[in-house]
């Protein structure tokens, strides 16, 4: 990077507070891919004075939480082709380091979207308080870097690299089993000496499940609050809505025409427990937070 753009970075590393909304119990994390080949927004925020000035705008908008991705994770299967490609260590780095370390000396909260542990253990040195961990907790390195820094970490429920076939899309009772999935990977993270209070459940929807398993985890979001650990849902954008809602002609829709699905699954989260969605579009997922708040409470008792 260069001195200017580094320059450029710090001096808008402050955007104004977003004003809150009052007793909100639902967090916006805002999704920030500093990759090219992300299935919906690859390419956009690549280089890092691109991706600092989206960051900033999400926090304008009300985000919460910036997650930062260095490595795309879209899954392998009908919809992506093979899927996305490996990311070596030292390139994944130089992708996230400069967007969480001006984030994070800002005061900002910060999540990394990872399962490598040298990336980690890099990102919670320069002020990461979250490691966004889709491969459900499977790498004990980063486990126990997560451990010593004190960290927060969310466990996504995923089989293999998420591919949507089988066998990792065959399961016996979907939800049931995602649920005893997510407990064995919380026993991991707390064996590895995470305790129970810094984990998050993600149930992974459009990872490792066809479009109407992901509708029936999503459907079944009570159960897996039931859990007793914080849930992130992240349905922004992904293909399974597409799937189940198609045009009128029966076209699937684009990534970027699947915000009415996204917030529709928004609500729904919402509604059902989830204390945090992460989201593509920050500012019409808080609109539409803030709307459906107003309207609960303008409801005679």
């Amino acid at each position: 990077m260069s001195r200017g753009a580094g320059q450029a970075m710090r001096q808008e590393a402050t955007p104004p507070a977003p004003q809150l909304m009052p007793g909100s119990v639902c967090e916006i994390w805002g999704a920030l891919n500093v990759t090219p080949d992300s299935f919906s927004d690859g390419g956009q925020f690549f280089e890092p004075v691109r991706a600092l000035a989206r960051a900033q705008e999400m926090l304008r908008e009300g985000a919460d939480v910036i997650d930062v991705g260095g490595e795309s994770s879209r899954p392998a299967g009908a919809t992506y082709g093979e899927g996305s490609m490996h990311v070596p260590v030292e390139e994944e780095l130089a992708r996230v380091l400069p967007v969480v370390r001006a984030l994070a000396r800002a005061g900002h909260r910060v999540s990394v979207d990872t399962v490598k542990a040298e990336v980690a253990r890099a990102v919670l040195d320069e002020g990461a308080q979250i490691i966004n961990d889709v491969s459900c907790g499977q790498g004990p390195e980063l486990l126990e870097r997560v451990a010593r820094s004190g960290a927060e970490l969310v466990l996504m429920h995923n089989r293999g690299r998420g591919q949507v076939s089988p066998p990792f899309t065959v399961y016996g009772f979907v939800v049931a089993d995602v649920a005893r999935e997510l407990e064995e990977a919380r026993e991991r993270a707390e064996r590895a000496g995470v305790p129970r209070a810094r984990i998050w459940f993600d149930p992974g929807v459009g990872f490792a499940k066809t479009a109407a398993q992901s509708m029936a985890v999503l459907a079944a979001l009570p159960r897996l609050v039931a859990l007793g650990q914080r849930v992130l849902v992240g349905a922004s954008r992904k293909s399974f809505i597409a799937k189940v809602a198609a045009t009128p002609e029966g076209r699937e829709p684009a990534p970027n025409e699947r915000l009415p699905g996204t917030l529709a699954s928004v609500l729904a989260a919402a509604h059902d427990g989830a204390h945090a969605v992460r989201v593509h579009d920050v500012a019409e997922a808080w609109q539409a937070l803030a709307f459906d708040r107003a309207l609960l409470e303008a409801r005679p008792c």
